[in-house]
């Protein structure tokens, strides 16, 4: 049976996850997205309804036509979209086109690669960007798809920097893979985040991170955070402060390991 949902959508799915399950064999619903004017680092959180594998291509994922978006025929004066390859270090880059003459009108309000190639790219669940907005003022915009249903999602991390997010509708707690996880997995635990792995929250408003690391040490008073993120070596990270929409930088010590990530919700 397929469920579409409403107004609240995906956020009655993640407000509900772990209380309850949604009766349903497929659940489409959406996610409002807050684009403020500069760089937004946003997560793609739901599949392709039809092909949940094949991912969701950017423009389907934003519609040219979305009330609030800049277009233009160079990326100096549209919105951007920008990939980041954790391989390569580099991006790959998009921007929303719009002419109103000549001959290439073809790709107008698509997210394109330059005047004649539109943007192919998919982003599958737990998939990450940066937005760059070019104009005032905010707008929200929905992210639109199927609820993942997988029991168990993974994420690649290889050294550096990764840009990840949830690989579900609803917000991500690393420390819920438990303190034996972290302890055995490759990633990189230390008394200071200069030399632990690091997960960095980036505030579109205020242009600033927040950093979580992984905490470890070796004797004292403060071991009871140890394989935990934290803030500091007696806070340890707030519950999902890796947000439905949003995405992070993992930052990895270490020469790379496969992240898990377990289903929050079960959709029956």
């Amino acid at each position: 049976m397929k469920k579409l949902m409403t107004a609240l959508a995906v956020c009655a799915v993640a407000g509900f996850a772990l209380a309850q399950s949604v009766t349903s064999a497929n659940v489409v619903g959406y996610n409002n997205v807050t684009l403020n004017p500069g760089f937004n680092m946003l997560a793609v959180n739901l599949d392709n309804v039809s092909a949940p594998a094949a991912g969701l291509t950017l423009n389907t994922l934003i519609p040219g036509t979305t009330a609030g978006l800049t277009k233009g025929t160079l990326p100096a004066s549209a919105d951007t979209v920008m990939v980041y390859n954790p391989n390569t270090t580099g991006y790959n880059t998009y921007y929303l086109y719009y002419t109103t003459k000549g001959t290439s009108t073809t790709n107008n309000n698509l997210w394109v690669i330059d005047a004649t190639h539109p943007a192919t790219n998919t982003f599958k669940s737990g998939s990450a960007f940066w937005y760059n907005k070019f104009s005032t003022p905010a707008v929200t915009i929905p992210f639109a798809g199927q609820v993942p249903q997988d029991a168990s999602k993974t994420h690649t991390i290889v050294h550096g920097f990764n840009m990840i997010g949830s690989g579900y509708a609803a917000g991500w707690d690393p420390n819920g893979l438990g303190t034996a996880y972290w302890h055995t997995n490759g990633a990189f635990s230390a008394t200071l985040p200069a030399t632990a792995d690091n997960i960095m929250v980036y505030n579109s408003i205020s242009s600033n991170y927040t950093t979580y690391y992984l905490y470890y040490t070796t004797k004292g008073t403060s071991t009871t955070n140890n394989y935990l993120w934290v803030t500091d070596a007696t806070h340890k990270a707030p519950t999902n402060f890796i947000s439905l929409g949003t995405a992070v930088w993992y930052n990895h010590m270490g020469t790379g390991f496969v992240l898990p990530q377990t289903a929050p919700y079960n959709l029956q």
